[in-house]
């Protein structure tokens, strides 16, 4: 690598960094054409796998676009506000928040009033952790979701563990703790900004939104986490393939 990064990063985040570093200070001008990945792997001494990644985390912030059978070029100096995020199982899921950085600002422990236990589907007073934060592409400094996650108390064992870990929390819930993830439920809903959040996602007051909130159930049905995700329309595209089953 030619710059120094925190050794906690996966590598393939390391090697977008340096790419990055070197597309905007002109080592790889706008339209110019990026290393094979056979040379990437070459001169970052990594696997071709890494190389992918590191490529794939480029083209998703929008400053380079792959040709098949013609290369990677420069398509932009400055990373793009759109994130896109394409879930398909669980496992994209948590690939998607070791794609990104959750800022933690702020750690409550509570008792959920009726009006909260509902929302959350856990019993009034229930003891609980609430961390809210931004959550940020790893190739910019600009956010595109206001996060809420809310934890039941026996988890805050993990609490020094979580506000530096840079993955999914609830795939960290699973190496720390005997359970798994089996199901998760979505809801999604369409909004509009008022000023508190408008200015923490460094948006104008009154822009669209989507709030998408999703709870995270174990085999037996048990509430593990629940995640409140404020997105800014015009940075966060999400995307979705649905297959017919044939079998049937």
């Amino acid at each position: 690598m030619t710059r120094n990064f925190d050794p906690s990063l996966p590598l393939y985040q390391q090697m977008a960094e340096t790419l990055r570093h070197e597309i905007e200070s002109g080592v790889y001008p706008l339209g110019s054409s990026l290393p094979t990945e056979a040379q990437l792997c070459e001169s970052y001494a990594v696997s071709r796998h890494t190389a992918r990644d590191a490529l794939r985390l480029l083209e998703q912030a929008g400053y380079v676009s792959r040709r098949r059978g013609a290369g990677t070029y420069v398509e932009a100096v400055r990373p793009r506000s759109r994130y896109v995020q394409s879930l398909e199982s669980i496992d994209d899921l948590f690939r998607y928040a070791h794609d990104t950085r959750f800022v933690i600002d702020d750690v409550k422990r509570l008792k959920p009033n009726a009006t909260l236990a509902a929302f959350l589907d856990t019993p009034p007073g229930n003891p609980m952790l609430r961390l809210t934060g931004r959550r940020y592409p790893i190739l910019s400094d600009r956010p595109f979701s206001l996060t809420e996650i809310y934890l039941d108390r026996k988890f805050e064992s993990a609490l020094p563990t979580i506000e530096s870990h840079r993955g999914a929390i609830c795939a960290l819930l699973e190496e720390l703790f005997p359970v798994r993830i089996k199901r998760i439920g979505q809801d999604i809903q369409a909004l509009t900004l008022n000023d508190e959040d408008a200015a923490r996602l460094e948006v104008k007051p009154g822009t669209a939104a989507l709030k998408v909130v999703r709870r995270y159930y174990d085999s037996d049905g048990a509430l593990l986490e629940v995640s409140s995700n404020l997105y800014a329309a015009a940075r966060f595209t999400y995307s979705s393939w649905i297959d017919r089953d044939e079998t049937a």
